[in-house]
Formats: C-alpha cells, structure tokens, sequence
C-alpha cells in the first residue's frame, strides 16, 4: 500500500511540474488526411482541451474514445471543449487510422505521432492516457489507462473547471 501511494505521490508531482510549465511541446502530428501540423497549432489557448492518447489496435482504448465522445457531445462540446485523439503505437498502420475514424463515426480531431515524439514528450507511458487542459493550457488532470464510468469522472472534472477555475488533481 504505501509503495502504491509513494507511486501515485510521485506520478503526480511529474506531472504537477509539467502543468506547472504551461507550454505545450512544438512536436509535429500527421492529419488523417495526411498533411503534419505542429502540436501547438493543434492545442491554442482560449479553449479547454480534452486530450485522449490512444492506440488503434486496443479495444479499451476504442471503448474510451467511444464513451467519451458520448459525454463529450452531451455535456462538454456545447461549451466549447475541444476533444482531440493522437493514435500513438501505429508502426505503419497510420493509413488504418482514417477509415477507422469514420467508421466509427468520430467526430473530434484526430491525428497521429507517427514518430512517438509527441507522447514522449507529454510524459505519456501507456494507453489510453486522457488529459484535461484548461483555458490556458494548463494541465487540471490526467488518467492513465481506462476503466468503464472513468469518462464520467473526467467530463465532471471538467465540468467543475469550467463553472469553478478549479486546479489540477490526479484521477485515481
């Protein structure tokens, strides 16, 4: 129990740095279409940002992406949240992503870190991990992998930001 705690102290001060900083990092993302654009031009100020990393190969991680993006439409979208996905893990396969996409009918931004630097560089070590991000780019909380009802306690996270400017926790 306490290395669990010790763990969950440690993976939070990481990550209570990286928000602490602010800046996303300039790594390059490929559009579905195939054009790359650079991660800040895809995560601008002014809005907050739900951010799911995932692989295509992973049924938990098309699970997460299909529940968020139900609460997503129902509670968040209306208030200007943007919901973007970067596939992660794809070794090849990015031209599966598209056509995945659509048949799905997903209706966020999606785009892919060919190259995983954009992962690496946002302390990403598993998928799906979520992250929320305020107006300002700052990070409120993050989520490492995915259990059923973990959308429902992240859109409520950000649910209360939005009504109360609250600050970064760890979802446990």
């Amino acid at each position: 129990m306490k290395t669990l705690i010790i763990f969950f102290l440690l993976t939070g001060m990481a990550t209570g740095l990286m928000s602490q900083n602010g800046n996303i990092p300039d790594e390059a993302l490929v559009t579905m279409d195939g054009t790359t654009v650079m991660s800040t031009k895809v995560l601008q100020p002014a809005t907050p940002v739900i951010l799911v990393f995932w692989e295509m190969n992973s049924n938990t991680c098309c699970n997460n992406l299909e529940n968020m993006q139900e609460l997503w439409k129902e509670s968040l979208q209306g208030q200007g949240v943007k919901m973007i996905a970067v596939c992660i893990g794809t070794n090849g396969t990015w031209s599966q992503v598209k056509p995945m996409a659509y048949g799905r009918n997903w209706e966020f931004e999606i785009y892919i870190d060919p190259n995983g630097n954009f992962k690496r560089s946002m302390n990403v070590a598993t998928a799906p991990c979520t992250l929320l991000f305020d107006r300002n780019q700052q990070l409120l909380c993050r989520q490492e992998g995915y259990a059923a009802g973990d959308e429902v306690v992240l859109c409520d996270q950000l649910n209360r930001y939005i009504q109360d400017d609250i600050h970064y926790t760890e979802v446990k």
